[in-house]
Formats: structure tokens, sequence, C-alpha cells
């Protein structure tokens, strides 16, 4: 007994000495490195002023961020309501514009048109019992009229405001029109803007529409993915669609096999032979979670399973950038001004986790928890995140997804050398 208390102490004791030796290889997008995040360099903002005219617990949930042409940050909620609030980066607070009445959720369904106008989906809010994992969310959908597209005139909004006039979050969302469901009895998980036309994709069917922003029409151009699964109801359902810098917009349906829409033809193009990287064994779960156009012009994004990838438009080309940190789910992505790409991740319940990929460097840095701390006055550990963005100054904003959620804001630092 002895000698085996021993030899368990040895084999311990060489498994710590391994595991604390730096490794000294290069293994290109993998390096990981544990700098946590400058205490002064992030902070957090109320969605309103509390208690007076803050957004109510549990219709927080920051889903959809989008800057729009005057550098305004608009963000969008999820809960019993979905909310619209506003920040104007000249005065430093949110101000929440109304709820949108009979709406549950805006899932990263909100674009910002060159004309100031805010393009809006809804759909139902997607936060199911775990214990179920997810069935209850697709019974949710049996009878479901459909998601919704909304046109928010901020301008007009604006005008229509009384001089010192205090937020109301009860009030119906003002100088909004409401242009119909998209596709009857689906509700609207991601949305872009582009070629004066909105592109979107649905739950839980995965219907690829197209609005004309003229007219307000909508046209299905059918499915990029296969039905729901009940253990994972999103399945391939992409939540996140982006354009490349020649306007086509650019997708993952089945086991994580990237589409591309042509605006010029009409048409959906599928490309099976470029997958999105996972764990072996989970191509048919791959979803991808993020996407962002570098400037590089080439197209990052985040996987259901934490990689991050590279996706050259041009020379079709997908590359495994790796996985910056343990856990799943890859939530959100924002480049910086000088070039490195920021991000959140974290799996459902789990405190949130921030990283940067410096994109020059070819190397990750993981920055820790997303994190606020400002005691005696408040403080504040973000609970999962849905959604980033970077302000036209360079300013990261991140939304929390929590009963009671707040906006981060993240101020990008480079690497001390």
């Amino acid at each position: 007994m002895a000698k085996k208390m021993i030899h368990d102490l040895i084999v311990l004791a060489t498994i710590v000495f391994i595991s604390t030796v730096p490794f000294k290889g290069n293994l290109q997008g993998q390096q990981t490195r544990t700098v946590f995040s400058n205490p002064l360099r992030i902070d957090l903002r109320n969605l309103g002023q509390p208690p007076l005219d803050v957004i109510p617990p549990g219709e927080t949930a920051i889903t959809s961020l989008v800057i729009a042409a005057d550098g305004c940050l608009y963000g969008g909620t999820s809960g019993k309501r979905a909310h619209l609030f506003v920040l104007d980066p000249a005065w430093d607070h949110v101000f929440p514009l109304g709820h949108l009445p009979g709406e549950e959720s805006i899932h990263h369904s909100m674009a910002a048109a060159p004309d100031g106008t805010i393009w809006i989906g809804t759909s139902l809010f997607h936060k199911g019992r775990v214990d179920e994992r997810g069935r209850d969310i697709l019974a949710r959908y049996d009878g479901y009229p459909g998601g919704h597209i909304y046109k928010f005139d901020p301008k007009k909004e604006r005008e229509g405001r009384t001089r010192m006039q205090r937020p109301d979050p009860e009030r119906p969302l003002p100088f909004v029109t409401d242009l119909g469901i998209a596709i009857k009895g689906e509700g609207i998980v991601c949305l872009v803007i582009g070629n004066r036309e909105l592109y979107g994709v649905t739950f839980p069917n995965g219907h690829f529409f197209v609005t004309d922003l003229e007219t307000g029409k909508s046209k299905d151009k059918g499915q990029i993915c296969g039905p729901p699964l009940n253990e994972e109801p999103f399945r391939s359902i992409p939540r996140s669609l982006q354009i490349d810098t020649c306007g086509r917009v650019w997708g993952a349906g089945d086991n994580g096999t990237l589409f591309h829409y042509e605006p010029g033809t009409g048409k959906v193009v599928h490309h099976p032979a470029f997958r999105l990287p996972c764990e072996l064994g989970r191509e048919f779960k791959t979803i991808v979670d993020a996407m962002v156009l570098g400037p590089d012009g080439h197209i990052y994004g985040g996987t259901s399973d934490g990689f991050i990838f590279r996706f050259d438009p041009e020379a079709k080309k997908i590359s495994n950038l790796g996985k910056p940190i343990m856990q799943n789910r890859i939530r959100g992505l924002a480049f910086s001004l000088d070039g490195d790409l920021y991000g959140v991740g974290g799996e459902p319940g789990g405190a949130v986790r921030l990283f940067v990929y410096r994109a020059t460097e070819g190397s990750y840095e993981n920055l820790g928890l997303l994190d606020v701390n400002r005691n005696p006055y408040y403080a504040w550990l973000a609970y999962e995140a849905e959604s980033m963005v970077t302000g036209q100054d360079g300013t990261i904003f991140i939304g929390e997804t929590g009963r009671m959620a707040h906006l981060y804001i993240l101020y990008p630092w480079k690497k001390v050398k």
C-alpha cells in the first residue's frame, strides 16, 4: 500500500511539473497567454438610470448591438418584452427608447442603413430549460405567426423628444414602422444589411430571406439547412451572417459548411468542401456563432465548439485558428482599430471569458473574466454575453444576457512589449 501511494505521488508531481513548464513550440493560432484584462480599460452601464427609468429585470438580455451612421450605439434586448436602447457617445449613458409591443426577442437582428435608419427583426426568446435540452423552445413555435421586420427612424425620435425628457421603457417604441412578417411561422435570428437589401435567416427551419429596403417586401430563398434536432434546436442554423468586400453574403449551414448568396443572380450557393472547424464527431451540430469582416478583407468567425476561423472569400480558403478558451461558444467578435480581434465566449450558465487574437503575431491572449470592479460604488461579473461591436472611435461594446444585464464598454490596448 505504501509503495502504491509513493508511486501515485511521484506520478502526480511529474504531471504538475510538466504542466508548469512553458511550451516553446510554434503552434500558429494556438498559443494562448493569460494576461488579465486591464481593469482601468473596462467599465459598464446600466440600461437606464436605476431605479427610475431602467429596463426591467427579465427584459434586459442584450442580444443585438449595432453602430448607426451617426456613431450612436443601438441595442436590442430579449425577455418578456423586446426593448430598444441607445447610447450616444457624446452623452455616455444608456437611454431606453421603448419596447416593441407583442415582441420577445431581437436576436442578432439589428442592422444600420446608411440613411440613419435602424432595421430590426424579431423572434421568440430562445431561453429554454436545461433539463428539456431545447425541446421547449421548439414547442413554443407551434402556432407562432412569424417574426416581423421593423424600420426605426432615430432622427424623428430625437426630434420628437421634449426637452429634458426622461426615458420611459414602458412606452411602445415610437417612430417605428412594422413591415410585416418576413417568413410565416418563422422567427428571425440573424440579419445584415447591404446592396439596399436586408439578408436574414429564420428559426426553427433555417430559411434564408431577402427584404427590399424600398418596398419592405421579403422573398424566401429556401432553407439553408435541415430541420432542427430536439437535443440541439439550432442545429446548424447560423447565428450570424457577414457581407464580404464584393457584396456577397456568407453564412454556414448543415454540418458547418459555408454558403453564400449572390445579389446579382439572386441564388444561394453552397460550398460543401468548406467546413467550419469543430470537435471530431460534432460536425452535424456545428454552428457559426459570430462573424466579422477583418481589415485584411477576410472573414473571421467563431463556432459553437469554441474555435476561431479565418476565411478568404477570394482564394476560397478557410483556416482553423484554434481555440482561445477551454469552453465552447464564441458569442461575439469585434476588431479594434489597430487590427486586433477581441472576442467573448463561454457556455450557458458560466462566466464570460474575454480574449484577444493578435493578428500580426498569430497568437491569443486570454484576458480573463468579463468583470468590472468599482468598489465601493459598483461591481459586476458577467454571466453570458451574446453580442459585440466596435464603435467609430474604437471603443468595443459587449452585451450581457442575464436577467439583470449590463452594457460593457472595453477600451482596447496593445500588448506591452
